[in-house]
């Protein structure tokens, strides 16, 4: 599953903390700081997971697309090199 947050963004909270520095999506529909704050805000779990998956899947592609232009960018460099 993807991670919410990279370690560098983010600490041990909740449901997480002493296991490492990431929430996926479940631990933080499930951790209770987090939720909290959603009835605070008057935010749905429901609405919570769509932002959250909207923006998993953003950074995917976004992850995606940045590896491939490494490797076009390496396959230039070892052409030049050769």
């Amino acid at each position: 599953m993807i991670a919410l947050f990279s370690s560098g963004y983010c600490c041990s909270v909740g449901v997480t903390a002493g296991k490492n520095d990431e929430l996926t999506i479940t631990e933080a529909l499930g951790d209770p700081l987090i939720a909290m704050v959603m009835r605070a805000d008057g935010v749905t779990s429901e609405e919570f997971k769509r932002l959250l998956e909207a923006a998993a899947r953003e950074l995917k592609a976004k992850l995606t697309s940045h590896q491939r232009e490494e490797r076009r960018r390496d396959c230039r460099n070892d052409t030049e090199d050769g």
